[in-house]
């Protein structure tokens, strides 16, 4: 008698006999198909760069201290750096018209009132100027406090000592 779990394992083994079969009789039968070349673009050759000359590079070599960029005296950027480089020490207003009080780095002074060009001032919260140039730079500097000035020697306003009494 035949038990119907013996016959699972004989159905297994004819089903791949089959496929093995299958296998062996196709597989010649299977031709890849043709080859086809995608629509590419027309493509020009690139120019060949120009020729470098290392004259430079030889001269002044990348990691130098000595290399830097060279500095253009541009007057415009000049006249900002200037401007950000000053101390606003004082800003004096009167009705309509402002004058701004500053300290450039080398100890002048640079007066910029409402109709100085290219600079001029544009307003003032009593902390912080804004200047404004006449190709729309813009630049804002916080009021500082001036150095003070140096007490003169001498005996004008000076106290004899309380233990001289």
């Amino acid at each position: 008698m035949i038990r119907p779990w013996h016959l699972a394992p004989l159905l297994a083994a004819a089903a791949l006999a089959a496929s093995a079969y299958w296998w062996q009789a196709e597989k010649d039968r299977w031709n890849p198909p043709p080859a086809r070349m995608p629509d590419l673009p027309k493509v020009e050759p690139m120019p060949q760069p120009a020729r470098v000359q290392a004259r430079q590079a030889l001269e002044r070599p990348v990691f130098w201290a000595s290399r830097r960029p060279v500095e253009v005296n541009d007057k415009k950027n000049n006249q900002a750096l200037e401007l950000t480089q000053s101390r606003l020490t004082a800003v004096l207003e009167s009705g309509g018209q402002r004058v701004a009080i500053l300290k450039r780095a080398d100890g002048s002074t640079l007066k910029i009132t409402a109709e100085t060009k290219p600079w001029h001032i544009e307003s003032f919260n009593g902390r912080k100027a804004v200047f404004v140039s006449a190709d729309n730079g813009r630049v804002e500097r916080p009021l500082e406090p001036g150095d003070p000035a140096p007490a003169k020697p001498g005996p004008v306003g000076a106290r004899r000592p309380a233990a001289a009494q």
